[in-house]
């Protein structure tokens, strides 16, 4: 008896590590299809909350394992990662006290109820200056194009909702044996495969050839300013083998440079000439000390080596880039605390604008749908995120990193390109298929084509799936007040 208490507890942690497997963390994308499969049958012994917390801590414990690369720069990222993964994981044990109390009522409330309660989750987690886009269920199948398309036309989160669908059709198949149950899982890939079947409209606009100068510095290099003259002629080196492919855009990543490139001429006015004698345009990240605040920036260069535009980050890190409510912490007395791992926040961008026809979401901005969205609706016609991910030393964040810029591309039908330093440089079509990439530094040539067109995702967002989501959470709780309590199993 004690051995099968023991086993019932793992379920959950099973669960976990098969979420955990079908991230790109991991990369076994198929397994998304089955793996809250173990969870869902331990909602069957009512401790909805345990079993919740258990599975959530193992997904993020195991998704998140990258947070502890930084413990290189302080141990203080151990019991941020504990915090991280508790804040992470107790909402989903809430969920687990919902969903084994709609199990009793039937399949099909438990279907709804499971449905809406994990896509709402996903949806809930983004917001707010805590909010997070990374473990979401969408991403294990950023490898698979033709079952991404519907990001297109409901965005992301209407792909995790059908992945749970199918969750819930493959458990009570197993269970029940039952054909209809299939269907559903059936029904749920059919949903997600049937816009992959729509003909994208074509690309019209000329070829543009885009260099991206990836590299490998290491944070610790980077953070050095007695680096500056060395990382700047290795970076112009890379710029001077990207003109000699004659692109019309040269892209470096994030921060390259220990300086605010801007404020420094000696190193602007190298830059600025590599655009005159490659005769292209060149887009960078830097910092940029402006009216007493820094704000992390990208700067657009043309051809003649005059600044064309600055985009300043409207999403900074929490915790990495900024300290959320910090006067709190301040009155708490913990200021000399949060100073400790972080002396100044970095100031937030105000002014949502594309460069010249180029969004540029800037590293963790691409990891959210909004962002980017919202610079296409701005006039963006290609999104081009610049990103330093030598943060986390070729640890899992960086395919998962490079996954989200899968979706940016499909919800937008924009090319999609990624700049990183010390992570994943590469071009995505706009029907997410992952055209080049590379990890390695050296140059990445590839071409892409600006649009023009809007897709249903960009014109709405997420609205009209969280508006369906609330219609069925609603008519759920009209079919609790008018149903008796007691259902049989197949009812």
């Amino acid at each position: 008896m004690a051995f099968r208490r023991i086993g019932k507890a793992l379920l959950p942690v099973a669960s976990g590590v098969l979420t955990a497997l079908a991230l790109p963390g991991f990369g076994a994308g198929p397994l998304v299809f089955v793996a809250l499969v173990p969870w869902f049958w331990t909602l069957e012994d009512g401790r909805g909350f345990r079993n919740g917390v258990l599975f959530g801590a193992t997904l993020f414990a195991l998704d998140f394992r990258w947070v502890l690369t930084l413990f290189r720069f302080t141990p203080l990222v151990v019991v941020g990662y504990i915090l991280l993964v508790a804040y992470l994981a107790v909402p989903v044990g809430v969920i687990g006290i919902l969903l084994s109390r709609a199990r009793r009522r039937g399949p099909w409330v438990f279907l709804g109820v499971s449905v809406v309660a994990w896509t709402l989750l996903e949806f809930l987690r983004g917001l707010g200056p805590l909010g997070i886009g990374f473990s979401a269920l969408h991403l294990g199948l950023y490898r698979i194009p033709s079952l991404v398309q519907l990001a297109a036309y409901a965005g992301p989160l209407a792909i995790t909702a059908c992945l749970v669908a199918a969750n819930v059709g493959v458990y009570y198949l197993v269970r029940t044996r039952r054909a209809q149950f299939g269907l559903v899982a059936a029904a749920a890939l059919v949903v997600l495969a049937a816009p992959g079947l729509v003909p994208m409209a074509p690309d019209v606009a000329p070829a543009e050839r885009v260099a991206v100068a990836a590299s490998t510095v290491s944070q610790e290099a980077k953070l050095n300013s007695r680096n500056l003259s060395a990382l700047t002629e290795r970076y112009l080196a890379l710029g001077e083998e990207a003109i000699s492919t004659d692109p019309d855009l040269l892209v470096f990543p994030e921060s390259f440079l220990p300086a605010y490139i801007l404020q420094a001429p000696r190193v602007f006015d190298r830059f600025a000439e590599l655009a005159r004698r490659g005769e292209t345009s060149i887009l960078f990240g830097t910092g940029d000390w402006r009216d007493g605040g820094i704000y992390n920036s990208a700067v657009l260069l043309d051809s003649t080596g005059a600044v064309l535009g600055v985009y300043d980050m409207l999403r900074p890190v929490p915790f990495g880039e900024y300290v959320p409510a910090r006067r709190v912490w301040e009155a708490l007395g913990l200021g000399r605390l949060a100073s400790s791992f972080l002396p100044m926040d970095l100031s937030f961008g105000k002014t949502v604008q594309a460069l010249a026809g180029i969004g540029t979401p800037i590293c963790f901005e691409s990891t959210f749908s909004s962002g980017s969205r919202r610079l296409v609706l701005r006039g963006a016609t290609l999104l081009v995120t610049v990103t330093n991910d030598a943060w986390f030393a070729r640890s899992s964040e960086l395919p998962t990193h490079f996954a989200f810029g899968v979706f940016r591309a499909v919800e937008n039908r924009r090319w999609f390109v990624q700049a990183a330093n010390g992570g994943i440089s590469g071009i995505v079509a706009p029907d997410g298929r992952i055209v080049r990439t590379t990890s390695e530094e050296g140059v990445l040539v590839g071409d892409v084509h600006r649009r023009t067109d809007l897709t249903p995702y960009t014109r709405v967002g997420d609205l009209p799936v969280v508006v369906l989501l609330g219609a069925v959470a609603g008519s759920l709780l009209f079919v609790r007040r008018r149903r008796p309590a007691a259902q049989s199993e197949g009812e």
